[in-house]
């Protein structure tokens, strides 16, 4: 049997939710997720960089997971081979990577058992891993996507058409946010009146990234349910959104469940926006904290060359 060659794979990361999109609605964007594998006598796995910091064993990375599921689904034995991986972001942060991972790791883990499935079955099975559709449909798919779907119903990911002057900046504080932190922050029943305001939103946010309308941005991203109490949890962040807009934003929101944060701009507004969010990110944290510039991503995997 012929040894199999050492692969590279990139994908980006994503961010969701985008204020009433909630588990629906994601962004792929120009910051990624970089796996390289070689054959090794064990697998094994070195996170590089940022990534350092996740705490996350062998058999809990995403990477990993979504190697193991292809494994199962292809019914071949996976090679054994020695992972590094690094990225643009840190972990925590509500911009994908567990979704990014997951699809990395299956396309790496397909690839490796002689490419026997399909992207749409791989992406199905993404969003079983993950949970939720919104970043496994971001990393596979690119661009922007509202997803739908119910039990023993196919999903629907409807591409979203955003303004090719919309760019993103990402305000990223030093601490991270776990999924499970911040859904336990989330409440457990609301008023009918706060439902019938979400439901107002969405097509008024599409409309809005579509067009780069204002109004409708800011209006069409507020958000009655999940944002809110999830601010709570996250020193500064309140205060950086209310910044964010006194500094000329077109919208500012969580990225996912955080803990970083969102902020929606013009292509020539962008670098005076980052420049005071900068200066405030340094007055809060300090050198720990960053801001990042990001616009979408259209495209999904992509294997390099070695």
């Amino acid at each position: 049997m012929t040894s199999p060659r050492t692969q590279r794979l990139r994908v980006p990361a994503s961010t969701s939710n985008v204020g009433p999109g909630f588990d629906a609605f994601s962004i792929a964007l120009d910051l990624f997720l970089e796996v390289a594998w070689k054959p090794a006598e064990k697998t094994t796995l070195v996170r590089k960089g940022i990534l350092e910091e996740s705490p996350l064993r062998l058999s809990q990375d995403p990477i990993i997971r979504g190697m193991r599921r292809a494994e199962i689904l292809a019914g071949k034995a996976l090679p054994s081979g020695a992972l590094t991986v690094k990225a643009d972001v840190a972990p925590g942060r509500g911009l994908g990577l567990s979704g990014a991972g997951l699809v990395a790791g299956l396309m790496l883990g397909n690839r490796l058992c002689g490419s026997l499935l399909k992207d749409s079955e791989l992406l199905t099975e993404a969003i079983d891993l993950e949970g939720n559709p919104e970043n496994a449909v971001g990393s596979m798919l690119g661009g922007a996507h509202w997803s739908l779907g119910a039990k023993d119903e196919p999903w629907i990911h409807y591409p979203v058409p955003l303004h090719r002057n919309l760019r993103f900046l990402l305000v990223i504080p030093p601490y991270a946010m776990t999924t499970k932190r911040s859904r336990e922050a989330l409440p457990t029943s609301v008023s009918f009146q706060r439902a019938m305001r979400q439901a107002h939103r969405p097509p008024i946010l599409l409309e809005g990234l579509r067009s780069l309308n204002p109004e409708f941005i800011k209006r069409g991203i507020a958000d009655d349910l999940h944002v809110a109490p999830r601010l709570k949890l996250m020193t500064g962040a309140k205060a950086m959104l209310d910044f964010a807009y006194e500094a000329g934003a077109l919208g500012a929101t969580l990225s996912g469940a955080g803990s970083a944060l969102l902020v929606l701009s013009r292509t020539g507004e962008v670098k005076n926006l980052e420049a005071r969010l900068a200066t405030r990110v340094r007055r809060l944290w300090g050198d720990s904290g960053s801001v990042v510039i990001a616009r979408a991503h259209a495209h999904g995997p992509k294997f390099l060359r070695s």
